[in-house]
């Protein structure tokens, strides 16, 4: 029995709701709109890292909604991504066509194990060079680098630490400010 693979073309085609569709090799994942924490921890940790960015003339630094086209039938929409100033050509005007440099989702319990195992494989495929996953209610974040095209955790920052990550040299930002 053969199966229907969308692309990004079909997902352009559904109504805005207050869904997030995403499509992982053909597969349409639906998945409700986030919390509060969880808006709360994103808004602070793009705020910061926006500052950051813009500061130091680094590149961009996107908030969800916002498609991550990896290829046609892989389209991901990470809760916040950053793209270098060297690498600025893959911001188009409808989406991010090709791997950020940083992608960071934020853990909720109807997302973890697509973030922390699926989309975090995607990720590394398409060379995806960092990822960070925050967990909202610890708090806690974990920075993964992409090594030899899979993902090694170099520092899992907790409350009292102040994260530190190669993508943006300089950067210290307390969790507790999260």
């Amino acid at each position: 029995m053969a199966t229907t693979r969308l692309t990004y073309n079909d997902l352009r085609q559904i109504p805005p709701d207050r869904n997030r569709y995403e499509l992982i090799e053909g597969e349409l994942l639906v998945s409700a709109a986030p919390n509060v924490e969880h808006q709360r921890k994103a808004g602070n940790l793009f705020a910061e890292l926006r500052s950051f960015v813009r500061q130091h003339d680094l590149g961009e630094v996107f908030i969800a909604p916002c498609d991550v086209v990896l290829d046609p039938s892989t389209v991901l929409e990470p809760d916040i991504l950053f793209v270098s100033k060297a690498r600025r050509s893959i911001v188009k005007a409808a989406s991010i066509e090709g791997a950020p440099d940083l992608v960071i989702e934020i853990l909720s319990d109807s997302s973890r194990l697509i973030d922390r195992f699926v989309k975090r494989d995607r990720y590394a495929q398409f060379g995806v060079e960092e990822y960070w996953l925050l967990e909202p209610f610890e708090p806690r974040l974990e920075v993964l680098r992409l090594e030899q095209g899979k993902y090694k955790v170099v520092g899992v920052f907790g409350p009292g630490d102040v994260i530190e990550s190669p993508t943006f040299p300089g950067l210290r930002l307390p969790v507790a400010s999260l």
